[in-house]
């Protein structure tokens, strides 16, 4: 009986997982499918209401490990939760309010280079009320159940009773299962997001994607701010949209070795843009693709152009051979007014599929414009909630 007594929050969690069936609420948006080399885009996410609490705040020490990894096009960010601290590592996503670990007791898509998240060691009551859904528009999903724990980030005061998703079935619809890492850190907009449980500390937020492997970062409040102000920036305001989660923005122009695509603007605004860390390969309206795809071709032509070697990306090359390669410089043009010109990357143009071939990190959509992780390397991008703006930042201290 004592035993029993000890055991009894987590002989419960385990009962009630067993019976509760939980329905995956599919989501209009894409669907293409994607092969196995990459993981692909969550361009559209659900998650069902969370748990009621309230969050107090403490300043805690510096545990953060941040880490962006170019073959899979993910970064991520080490985090604690509890007390004593169980570690883990989440992929960072601006595009959804979401946060999810994977956890004991797991049926499905359970493997993790981290530890599941025990529950039963929760300080917090307010546990195990409401079942939890994120969805995403591949048809990957994370199922369990809301919780509640104190959460710990470098740079961000410690949050307890932060609320969360503990997943028990986990699919990615790329079959990576999601690199293995132990879940996602929700950034979008919306109620259960940490940007809402965040409290003073959230008033901005940055991340730093290197344009290779190592070197990235993440940064909350004043310190988001602080590494901004070293930075040579070009900002634009955010716009609202219809997914009140994301963060749109006015995407007006692309322009590719100097010359603008032929395209009218209201191609580009007409379903809106969002800026997404959780996407990998940036996403344009059909119309907007084909004359940016076709002007790329058109610079490249010396290059031998493969046929039908990636799912999603249409416009591959291959390199055997060859050391370097030419690439022409293409510019994102932002906002009617006070219109900045952000100019990519050499790596946030291209997705290098292997040794050999190179592909335009671009597909098209039939949906709204999403500009993906691929596309922000070399840029510390900053989210300004107070003054409602984004930053492109380079050359920083």
């Amino acid at each position: 009986m004592a035993w029993m007594s000890k055991h009894i929050l987590t002989i419960c969690f385990f009962l009630v997982m067993c019976y509760l069936t939980v329905k995956v609420v599919p989501i209009h948006g894409e669907t293409t499918p994607h092969s196995q080399s990459q993981v692909e885009p969550k361009p559209n996410r659900q998650s069902s209401g969370p748990i009621n609490g309230s969050h107090k705040l403490e300043r805690v020490g510096s545990i953060a490990d941040n880490g962006y990894d170019p073959d899979y096009g993910w970064f991520s960010v080490k985090i604690s939760l509890g007390t004593p601290q169980q570690n883990y590592s989440l992929i960072i996503d601006t595009g959804s309010r979401s946060t999810w670990v994977r956890c004991l007791f797991c049926t499905q898509g359970c493997t993790s280079d981290d530890p599941p998240y025990d529950p039963s060691k929760s300080s917090c009551q307010n546990t195990f009320k409401n079942p939890f859904t994120a969805s995403y528009g591949d048809n990957s999903y994370a199922i369990g159940f809301w919780v509640c724990d104190t959460l710990i980030i470098d740079g961000l005061d410690s949050i307890k009773n932060f609320e969360f998703g503990c997943a028990q079935r986990i699919s990615d619809g790329n079959g990576e299962n999601f690199v293995n890492a132990a879940g996602f850190l929700g950034l979008g907009k919306g109620d259960s997001s940490l940007v809402s449980q965040g409290g003073a500390s959230m008033k901005a937020f940055s991340y730093f994607v290197p344009e290779n492997d190592g070197g990235g970062d993440l940064q909350f409040g004043d310190k988001a701010t602080e590494k901004s102000n070293t930075c040579t920036n070009q900002i634009t305001s955010m716009l609202s949209g219809g997914d009140q989660e994301k963060y749109y923005i006015d995407l007006v122009g692309i322009s590719v070795d100097g010359n603008e695509l032929s395209v009218p603007s209201t191609e580009f605004t007409s379903g809106g843009t969002i800026i997404d860390s959780g996407t990998v390969i940036t996403r344009l309206p059909q119309v907007v693709y084909s004359a940016l795809r076709d002007a790329f071709r058109q610079y490249m032509f010396s290059y031998t152009l493969l046929d039908r070697v990636d799912e999603l990306m249409d416009t591959c090359y291959s390199l055997e051979g060859i050391e370097s390669i030419a690439l022409p410089e293409i510019k994102f043009h932002f906002g009617q007014e006070n219109t900045i010109d952000v100019t990519l990357t050499k790596e946030g143009t291209i997705w290098r599929k292997d040794d050999t071939v190179s592909c335009l990190a671009f597909a098209a959509t039939h949906s709204y414009g999403i500009i993906g992780i691929v596309q922000q390397r070399g840029f510390n991008v900053l989210y300004d909630l107070e003054g409602q703006t984004i930053g492109f930042g380079t050359n920083c201290a």
